[in-house]
């Protein structure tokens, strides 16, 4: 049969189909969104996306960060266990709460319209309040997962896609009991904060570059070098590392260094790695992604036509 070509949708929506179930989600490249759900009406230090979650999806992207608080006091009436979706220590949306049950149920539909594919989802705790010893991941367990095992994949290791097509994988960006360290995803708790990606984590699994504090935008071109140094790495070391790399940065207090401004300025420097490079990038994590429909998605997708089952799929 004749492969849809990758520029359609429908191609990236599927895009990971086309693998074989032994291929391990570290050997691929991967385009993610950062602060994922914050695309509604927010104020402009706030908001990181255009597309929705669904969108984001239908488009390729397959790493979604989700940061997660207690319900602000206003909403608290509404929002009963639930959690909220926020960006630091602000709601993703000015006119309503975002609830986590709501951004969930977006992934859980998509893939189950699309079962040859599988979603990291990030999950960190942010927000104004306070949090005691493993408190979310008693919410989260309770009111999200427990009763929902069976669309997650839970294990603290790298799966091969054939194990969680169909699934999210939980990446884990919260403590939690000694006791559920073997069933609560993988761990991801522990990088630098600020990290420009020379250190390994997690017994060198785990591979990140998140220099995500600009101190002025002159910061910016240092931000994009640490991108394209870290895809370097990506391509060169072992493929059982994860590679993790925000393209990503802002200043809340500086507004040419906020998110849509430098996705504009990081853009060029992104796209000139991506033609350094060979082989895998790893996992980008980007804002604004869908610039030039799209484009960077696919350009990172198509790095991964080596590991096709047939190199025209992709």
């Amino acid at each position: 049969m004749c492969p849809v070509p990758l520029t359609s949708n429908h191609s990236l929506a599927e895009w990971m189909s086309v693998f074989e179930d032994s291929v391990s989600l570290s050997a691929l490249s991967i385009p993610g969104t950062h602060n994922s759900a914050a695309h509604h009406l927010s104020f402009p230090s706030v908001r990181c996306q255009r597309a929705s979650i669904k969108k984001q999806l239908d488009n390729g992207i397959r790493f979604l960060d989700l940061r997660l608080s207690k319900p602000y006091t206003t909403f608290c009436t509404s929002f009963g266990n639930d959690l909220q979706v926020v960006h630091g220590a602000f709601p993703v949306a000015l006119l309503h709460p975002v609830k986590l049950s709501r951004v969930l149920g977006i992934v859980f539909e998509f893939l189950s319209a699309h079962p040859g594919e599988t979603i990291i989802v990030s999950l960190k705790n942010e927000g104004p309040f306070s949090w005691a010893p493993n408190e979310l991941s008693a919410m989260l367990w309770d009111g999200y997962i427990q009763q929902a095992q069976h669309k997650w994949f839970l294990e603290p290791r790298i799966p091969q896609l054939g194990e969680a097509r169909g699934k999210a994988i939980l990446f884990r960006r919260f403590g939690c009991p000694d006791d559920k360290r073997d069933t609560f995803g993988f761990p991801a708790s522990s990088w630098r904060y600020n990290t420009t990606g020379e250190d390994t984590v997690n017994g060198q699994l785990l591979a990140v570059q998140d220099f995500c504090e600009l101190p002025t935008s002159n910061a910016i071109k240092e931000k994009a070098l640490y991108v394209e140094l870290h895809m370097m790495r990506a391509s060169q070391m072992s493929p059982n590392t994860l590679f993790v790399n925000f393209t990503t940065a802002s200043n809340f207090w500086n507004p040419y260094c906020w998110p849509k401004d430098v996705a504009k300025a990081v853009r060029s420097g992104v796209d000139d790695a991506l033609k350094k490079t060979k082989g895998r990038c790893g996992i980008l994590i980007m804002d604004f992604p869908d610039n030039d429909n799209w484009v960077i998605v696919q350009n990172v997708v198509a790095r991964n036509n080596i590991l096709s089952r047939n190199a025209s799929d992709v």
